[in-house]
C-alpha cells in the first residue's frame, strides 16, 4: 500500500510539472508546413461557410491562414465575400467551434479569428448587436440640436420615434430624356411583369415609406416629386397660375432671389428668376399672407411652401393649411431650407381652401419670409429639344425635380457640364444617378438641413427558380473612409445591415421562409459614396424574376417591406444617438359604428397586435370624422380607450369614421372606414357590413407544372391599396426562355405601358358610405361594421329591417382571404333563421373555387357563368374583369332590372348579386334597395 501511494504521488508531481511547462513552439518552417496542412484540411471553401453562400455575391474563400508558433492563435484570412455577410459574434463563435472540431484535439483551446481583406471580422458587427464595452464610438454620433425644418404643431412630438430627425429619400430612376441614341423621353428601366422600376420604387417610397417616417415625427426630403397629382397651382407674388391669388396683411417688402413660375423651363433655376417677400416682426405687428389656390377641381393635393433662408428669420414661422375637413398647423424653421420646395403634406382641398403664413403669437422680433406655395405635383415642364416629357413630375427622374426645386446645375447636371462632354450632349441619364449623392450634401450643407441619413430604393435584375431577394449597398472603402466630422463610414454599413436584417426577418415570417438575404455590397456608387452621412441603397427584390414579382405587387407586401425599412432606420438612429425607441402601432381593427339612444353613435375597435414587434402597442387613438359622401375627414380627436360615443345629427346624411393608433413612437396608418346615419323620417334600420377586406397582386399565370410564368391583369388585375400608380399595363411575354435584348425588348415578363402614370384603382375600404346613403334615401337609418367585428358578435336581429354585406372583389386569392369562412356562415344562418333580410354582393361570390357548398346552399344560388363586365374602367373604383351571373338552385327566384348588369337571386329572405353594388350609380343603387324593401 505504501508503495502504491508513493507511485501515485510521483505521477501527480510529474503531471503537475509537465503541465506547468510551456507548450513546445514550432519553428518557422514547421509553422509554415502546419499552415499549409490546415488550409488543406479546411479547404478553400469550408463547409461551415456554405449556409451563407447566398449572402455573398462571391463564395467566401479562405485565402490563407496564419498560425502562432505556440498554436494558441489561428487567423483565417478570407476574401471580400466574408465582408458581405451579416456578421454577429455568435456566428464567429460558431465558425470557430467548427474550425477547432475540424482540426482536432491539438486545436481544442486555440483562439480562432476571421479576417476579410486583412480586417478583423468583428469590425463588421453593427454597434446595435454589440455588448456595451465592445461598441465602436466612431460609429456613434450626437443628433443636431437645430430646430427641425418642419413639424406639425397639432400632433405629439413622438419622442421615442423620429422626432427631430431629417431623412433624405428617393425611389430609383424615372422617365428621362435620352439624347445619345434616339433623342426621346424614355423610361430608365424596362416594363416587366406589369410594372416599371421607375414607378414601382415611387410607390414604395411615396405611398408607404415616407408617410411611415413622417408618422414617426421625421421630416422627409425627397429627391423626386412625391405627389402624383398631375394638376398644379402655384401662388406667388410674381406670377400665380389660374385664378390663384395671394393676399397680404401688414408691411411686406420685395427682394430678389425668389421663385418665378414659367410654363416651360430650359436651363433656368426658377428660384433665382423671381422675387421674395419679407416682413419684420415687432411687438404688436404681426404680418400675414394668405395663399388662395381657388381650385376648380376639388381633390387630394400635396402642399409645398417656400421661403428665402436668412439668419434673422424666424425659426418657428407658422403655416396653417385650411383644407376641406378642417385645418392643419405647421411650424417651419426659416433659417434653413430656403429657396426650395418644402413638403407639408397631402390634403383634401376645395375651392375654399387656403394656406396662411404667420408669425407665432409670442414672436416680438425677427423676419418672416414668403415665397411661392405649390399645390399638386403637376406635369413636367423641363424642355428637351423643344418638348417636355408629357408625363407628371411624379413619373420623371430626380434630376428634373431637383432643377424645378432650385438645386444648382452643378449638382444635377455634372456630366452634361463636364469639359469631357466635347459634343455638348444632354447626358441626363448619367446626371441623374450621379446627382443624388451630391444632392444630399447640398441639402445638408448649403440648405443647412441636418440630414441624419440618406436612403434610395431600387429593384434589381436577375432570374432564378426561387426568390432573388434583398441586397443592400453601402460605402466604407474597405473600412477606411470617414465622414468630414471624423466619424467612420462603417456607420453606413451598420445602417445597411440593420435595414436588411429587418427586411429579411419580417418577410420570412410573413411571406416566404426562404426569402433570400443577399450581399451587403461595399461599393463606390455615387449615390451612397458621396453623401457626408450614413447612406445606403436597398435593392428590394428582382424586377426580372417572376417569383419575386408574384409577391412584390401585393400591397400588403409593400406595406410590410416599407415597415421593415422604417423599423431598421428607427433602430439605427436610436442606437447611433443612444436613445430608446418605440415602433409606431399597426392600424386598429374590428371597427364598428353602432346607433345608440339619444341620436348618438358608439364607435368601438380593437388594437392590432404586431407579432413581429413588441414595442408597437398603442396607448391612445385618434378618431377622424367625415360628413356626407363627398366630404373630407377632419383632423381628428385623441382618445385613450378603444371606444367613444359621439353625437349624430338626424339629418339624413351619412357620417363616416376612421381611427389611427398612437404611441410614443408615432401614429399608425388609418383603419378601414365605417359609417352611420339617421334618416329624418326613419322607417327602420339597416346594418352595412364591409366584407371586402382584400388587397392583393394581379392573378398569377402558371404552366402545367405550377411554374409561375407571370401576372395576368386580364384574368384579375388584383386589388391595390387605394390606388397603384406602378401598374403600367398587361404582361405580354410569358415565355421564360425569351432573352433580354434591351429595354424595348426585355424578353420574359415584357409588358405594355398603356396605363403608365394612371395606374389602377383599388380598395379604399370606404364603400359603406355609398350603400348607407342609398339606404337613407329609402328612409332607413344605418350603422356599419367591419367584417371582423360582425363575425365576432351576432347583431341583435330585431334591430334591423335589412343587413347589407359588401363583398366587392373579395375572393380567395391571395390565400389569406376568403369570401365565406365558417364564422360568417354561422352569422348568416342565425340572421336568416331570425327572418332578417340579408343582401350580399360581389364579383366572385358564385365562381370563387373555395366557396363552401353549404354557403351556396344556404343562400340558394349557383354561378351559371362568368360574364365580362359591361362597364368601362373607372378611375374612382376598383375593377373586376367579369361578374357572376347567378341562378337559383331551389325555390328561389331571379332578381332582375334594366339598371342591373346581370341578374341576382332571391332565396327566402336572402338576396345575392354576383357583382358589386357600388358599381351602380347613386339612383340605381337607391332603386335596387327600394325594390328589395318593397318585396319584403
Amino acid at each position: 500500500m505504501k508503495h502504491a501511494i508513493l507511485f501515485l504521488v510521483s505521477i501527480f508531481c510529474f503531471n503537475s510539472i509537465n503541465a506547468s511547462l510551456p507548450e513546445p513552439t514550432l519553428s518557422a518552417a514547421a509553422t509554415k508546413t502546419e499552415q499549409q496542412a490546415i488550409l488543406k484540411k479546411l479547404g478553400r471553401r469550408p463547409d461551415f461557410f456554405l449556409p451563407w453562400r447566398c449572402e455573398s455575391i462571391r463564395s467566401v474563400i479562405l485565402e490563407r491562414v496564419q498560425l502562432s508558433s505556440d498554436r494558441k492563435t489561428l487567423k483565417l484570412y478570407c476574401n471580400v465575400g466574408l465582408a458581405q455577410i451579416a456578421i454577429r459574434q455568435e456566428l464567429l463563435d460558431r465558425w470557430a467551434d467548427a474550425v477547432r472540431e475540424k482540426l482536432g484535439e491539438a486545436y481544442r483551446n486555440c483562439a480562432v479569428r476571421f479576417y476579410a481583406y486583412n480586417i478583423p471580422a468583428e469590425r463588421f458587427i453593427p454597434n446595435y448587436f454589440r455588448e456595451q464595452n465592445a461598441r465602436d464610438p466612431r460609429r456613434e454620433s450626437t443628433p443636431s440640436d437645430r430646430r427641425p425644418l418642419v413639424r406639425r404643431t397639432d400632433r405629439p412630438l413622438y419622442g421615442r420615434g423620429l422626432a427631430g430627425r431629417h431623412i433624405a429619400l428617393w425611389g430609383g430612376h424615372g422617365r428621362y430624356y435620352h439624347e445619345e441614341e434616339d433623342s426621346a423621353w424614355k423610361w430608365q428601366r424596362p416594363a416587366l411583369f406589369c410594372t416599371i422600376e421607375d414607378l414601382n420604387t415611387q410607390e414604395f417610397t411615396s405611398r408607404y415609406l415616407a408617410p411611415m417616417l413622417e408618422n414617426a415625427g421625421a421630416a422627409v426630403v425627397m429627391a423626386r416629386e412625391r405627389d402624383p397629382q398631375p394638376e398644379e397651382i402655384v401662388i406667388d407674388n410674381d406670377r400665380s397660375t389660374g385664378n390663384a391669388r395671394m393676399e397680404t396683411t401688414g408691411s411686406w417688402t420685395e427682394h430678389p432671389g425668389g421663385f418665378l413660375w414659367q410654363d416651360t423651363i430650359h436651363t433656368e433655376n426658377p428660384f433665382l428668376e423671381g422675387t421674395v417677400l419679407q416682413a419684420e416682426i415687432a411687438s404688436g405687428i404681426k404680418p400675414e399672407i394668405t395663399y388662395r389656390p381657388r381650385l376648380e377641381r376639388p381633390g387630394e393635393y400635396g402642399v409645398y411652401v417656400s421661403w428665402k433662408a436668412s439668419p434673422g428669420n424666424l425659426t418657428n414661422a407658422r403655416y396653417t393649411v385650411y383644407h376641406a375637413g378642417g385645418k392643419a398647423e405647421f411650424e417651419v424653421n426659416q433659417r434653413i431650407g430656403g429657396s426650395m420646395w418644402v413638403w407639408l403634406g397631402h390634403f383634401a382641398l376645395d375651392s375654399t381652401s387656403k394656406i396662411v403664413l404667420s408669425a407665432p403669437d409670442n414672436a416680438n422680433a425677427g423676419t418672416l419670409s414668403a415665397d411661392a406655395v405649390k399645390i399638386g405635383g403637376g406635369m413636367g415642364n423641363i424642355a428637351r429639344a423643344g418638348a417636355v416629357s408629357g408625363v407628371s413630375r411624379y413619373e420623371e427622374a430626380a434630376r428634373y425635380w431637383m432643377q424645378y426645386g432650385g438645386v444648382p446645375d452643378s449638382v444635377y447636371a455634372q456630366e452634361t457640364l463636364s469639359p469631357d462632354n466635347k459634343d455638348c450632349k444632354q447626358l441626363d441619364y448619367i446626371d441623374n444617378f450621379k446627382g443624388n449623392g451630391d444632392w444630399c450634401n447640398y441639402i445638408r450643407k448649403q440648405k443647412r438641413i441636418p440630414l441624419d441619413l440618406a436612403l434610395g430604393l431600387h429593384t434589381d435584375a436577375g432570374i432564378c427558380d426561387s426568390i432573388v431577394g434583398t441586397l443592400t449597398i453601402h460605402y466604407t472603402d474597405r473600412c477606411r473612409a470617414n465622414y468630414t466630422n471624423g466619424k467612420s463610414k462603417l456607420a453606413g454599413r451598420d445602417l445597411a445591415d440593420l435595414v436588411q436584417t429587418q427586411i429579411v426577418h419580417d418577410l420570412r415570417a410573413k411571406y416566404d421562409p426562404a426569402w433570400t438575404r443577399r450581399s451587403m455590397y461595399d461599393k463606390s456608387y455615387a449615390e451612397i459614396s458621396r453623401p457626408d452621412m450614413p447612406a445606403i441603397l436597398v435593392e428590394m427584390f428582382s424586377h426580372q424574376n417572376a417569383n419575386d414579382m408574384a409577391i412584390a405587387l401585393d400591397p400588403a407586401f409593400r406595406f410590410d417591406m416599407a415597415r421593415a425599412i422604417y423599423k431598421g432606420i428607427l433602430r439605427f438612429l436610436a442606437d447611433r444617438y443612444g436613445r430608446n425607441y418605440t415602433v409606431q402601432p399597426l392600424p386598429p381593427s374590428a371597427l364598428k359604428a353602432e346607433l345608440i339612444g339619444g341620436d348618438s353613435v358608439r364607435l368601438s375597435w380593437e388594437a392590432t397586435k404586431d407579432p413581429l414587434e413588441p414595442t408597437a402597442a398603442p396607448n391612445r387613438y385618434r378618431v377622424y370624422r367625415r360628413i356626407g359622401t363627398d366630404g373630407a375627414f377632419d383632423e381628428g380627436r385623441e382618445v385613450r380607450f378603444p371606444e367613444i360615443r359621439m353625437p349624430l345629427k338626424r339629418d339624413g346624411k351619412p357620417y363616416s369614421y376612421r381611427v389611427t393608433a398612437l404611441n410614443e413612437g408615432g401614429e399608425s396608418f388609418p383603419s378601414e372606414i365605417v359609417s352611420a346615419g339617421l334618416a329624418v323620417d326613419e322607417k327602420g334600420r339597416a346594418l352595412v357590413v364591409n366584407g371586402f377586406t382584400r388587397v392583393g397582386p394581379p392573378a398569377l399565370k402558371k404552366d402545367g407544372n405550377g411554374k409561375i410564368l407571370g401576372l395576368d391583369l386580364e384574368a384579375d388585375p388584383g386589388v391595390p391599396y387605394i390606388r397603384d400608380r406602378a401598374i403600367v399595363g398587361p404582361q405580354q411575354d410569358f415565355t421564360p426562355l425569351s432573352p433580354f435584348e434591351d429595354n424595348d425588348r426585355p424578353g420574359w415578363g415584357a409588358s405594355s405601358t398603356e396605363s403608365a402614370g394612371r395606374g389602377i384603382a383599388g380598395n379604399t375600404f370606404d364603400y359603406a358610405v355609398r350603400h348607407g346613403a342609398a339606404l337613407l334615401a329609402n328612409g332607413l337609418s344605418f350603422e356599419s361594421s367591419s367584417r371582423t367585428a360582425f363575425e365576432q358578435t351576432l347583431p341583435v336581429p330585431s334591430k334591423y329591417r335589412l343587413i347589407d354585406i359588401i363583398m366587392g372583389a373579395q375572393c380567395s386569392y391571395p390565400s389569406r382571404y376568403s369570401i365565406y369562412n365558417q364564422s360568417l356562415i354561422n352569422r348568416l344562418e342565425e340572421l336568416l333563421e331570425a327572418q332578417v333580410p340579408v343582401v350580399i354582393s360581389g364579383s366572385y361570390i358564385g365562381s370563387d373555387p373555395d366557396i363552401p357548398a353549404d354557403a351556396k346552399k344556404l343562400l340558394g344560388y349557383r354561378c351559371a357563368e362568368r360574364i365580362p363586365t359591361p362597364y368601362d374602367t373607372r378611375d374612382d373604383l376598383y375593377r373586376t374583369p367579369a361578374f357572376d351571373r347567378l341562378q337559383p338552385t331551389q325555390d328561389g327566384c331571379v332578381v332582375a332590372a334594366d339598371y342591373l348588369p346581370t341578374t341576382g337571386v332571391r332565396h327566402g329572405r336572402s338576396f345575392s348579386f354576383g357583382f358589386p353594388l357600388e358599381i351602380l350609380n347613386d339612383n340605381s343603387l337607391q332603386d335596387l334597395f327600394k325594390q328589395i324593401l318593397s318585396s319584403l
